[in-house]
């Protein structure tokens, strides 16, 4: 059972890197037409193209459930009523999910595989970038 679960973390890590890679590709392509189109220098759009993706994979990459905080009613005649409602929703949600005894499984920041796309793939971009300026 162990070799199945390795295999298929092996298989997630080379879709990972592939596709961080292809990402790069294309960020590449992309800041070389920015460069030749506006006359920017090559190196200073390849650094934020990394810093856009790093940010960006770190956004796609949280997962979880809000802590329940809600604002729609602001400014209402009925903001209090409507505010206890949906503190008494989202208290009845977590006695149904046994929330607090998994706090660490339902919290709003824990990363998804995914998302790890993105990041490695700014990091490539920032890696490349700082290489392709040493000459």
């Amino acid at each position: 059972m162990p070799k199945l679960e390795f295999e298929s973390t092996l298989r997630k890590a080379l879709f990972l890197l592939l596709f961080s890679l292809v990402f790069s590709g294309i960020g590449y392509l992309l800041a070389i037409l920015i460069s030749h189109q506006f006359n920017y220098n090559l190196q200073d759009v390849l650094f934020c193209e990394g810093i856009f993706f790093i940010m960006i994979g770190a956004f796609m990459s949280m997962k979880g459930n809000p802590s329940g905080a809600n604002f729609n009613a602001v400014g209402q005649n009925d903001a209090q009523f409507i505010a206890y409602q949906n503190n008494e929703v989202t208290r009845v949600e977590r006695e149904i999910t046994n929330y607090h005894k998994n706090f660490l499984k339902n919290s709003i920041v824990e990363f998804r595989f995914s998302g790890l796309t993105m990041i490695l793939c700014g990091a490539f971009i920032i890696v490349f970038c700082i290489f392709y300026g040493v000459q």
